[in-house]
């Protein structure tokens, strides 16, 4: 057939509407494949996304953004500009963020031949990693821990390894928030105080608020990576621990008939801490009234073996096997509770090993 010729142009466009159609009635009419799943072992959940989005203030606070606008205006896309011009942000970074969420695949970008990628519609990971981002802003365990983490870091970055800085003024960071929401004062006072407990800042009350300087063990866990439970739970334990003193004529061997005089201790001290974290968090865990009560009771059992001038490793074992049995037998999952879990088992292991 001489002189036939193909339209491309036609085609192409063709091509576009036809997956417009697609797409418009996907958003209508979504497709959905029923899974059964077992119900995970609560000791080894990770309740928090892989992506880590609450610790991003500004893509946390976007993608919120995007939920709620996606409620009020369904099937449509949104500019992401209008919510940098609303929070006071460059408007020229609105690609650079759409590009952010479309890569951890929270949002699709409509691209068009102007080139812009600013206009994006949340998929449905993305309004489930937005749910996951409002469930934890009430959650007070994963909050105190990021308070830690965020504030270590602030405190190294802001007075290096030699000055004091003011930690009030560390509100004023944009990186004081926990999925898009301001951490409170008194939350950056209790994470200065955990920190300055296990002697990774040192703390000096002034009149003008509170002052602290990174140690080297600071400076350590900051530059390690994790958070900073992770370092906490990695510092050297062995297992049974045995303080030796005044030992004479130390034998070691298979000889019989030995008498050995030596005063024994084991080191429960993370134990007792994790007993007092169980007490100050376990109102908060969402376990029944009755849960609760039995949790408190035995948290301060636990508190109380462990306070001893010296510990019994049978009664603390017990006590601790309490604890995790009541934690693990509340029917409430959340990302505190799993980090309370394995501070527990972390703390365990560093007084007993294995």
């Amino acid at each position: 057939m001489a002189g036939f010729q193909i339209n491309k142009r036609a085609i192409e466009k063709m091509q576009r509407e036809i997956a417009k159609e697609f797409e418009r009635a996907n958003r209508k009419h979504p497709v959905r494949v029923p899974i059964q799943i077992d119900a995970p072992d609560l000791g080894a959940l990770l309740l928090s996304s892989r992506s880590g989005l609450e610790s991003d203030p500004h893509l946390s606070r976007l993608l919120l953004w995007l939920h709620d606008s996606a409620q009020q205006y369904p099937g449509r896309f949104i500019d992401v500009a209008a919510f940098l011009e609303a929070d006071g942000m460059p408007v020229d970074e609105a690609d650079n963020l759409a590009l952010q969420l479309e890569k951890l695949g929270l949002v699709r970008i409509a691209r068009n031949l102007g080139g812009r990628l600013n206009e994006v519609y949340p998929t449905d990971d993305g309004l489930l990693e937005a749910r996951r981002l409002l469930r934890l802003r009430a959650d007070v365990v994963a909050r105190f821990g990021h308070a830690c983490d965020v504030l270590l870091h602030w405190i190294l970055r802001a007075g290096g390894r030699q000055a004091a800085v003011s930690v009030l003024t560390f509100t004023e960071d944009p990186l004081c928030t926990f999925a898009g929401d301001p951490l409170a004062e008194d939350e950056i006072l209790a994470a200065l105080d955990y920190l300055a407990h296990h002697a990774l800042v040192l703390q000096q009350s002034t009149e003008a608020g509170a002052t602290a300087q990174i140690t080297a063990a600071g400076t350590h866990c900051v530059l390690a990576g994790g958070t900073v439970n992770d370092y906490l739970s990695r510092r050297p334990t062995g297992g049974d621990t045995y303080n030796i003193n005044n030992s004479q004529g130390f034998v070691a061997g298979s000889q019989q008939n030995v008498v050995q005089h030596n005063n024994t201790g084991l080191d429960v001290s993370k134990l007792a801490e994790f007993a007092q974290l169980v007490r100050q968090f376990g109102p908060n865990l969402g376990a029944s009234e009755e849960e609760q009560s039995r949790l408190i009771v035995d948290a301060e059992v636990l508190e109380e073996v462990t306070a001893a001038d010296q510990p019994e490793p049978g009664r603390v074992r017990a006590a601790y096997d309490r604890v995790h049995a009541a934690l693990t037998a509340i029917g409430s999952a959340s990302p505190g509770l799993v980090m309370l879990v394995q501070t527990g088992e972390a703390a365990y292991r560093a007084a007993f090993g294995g």
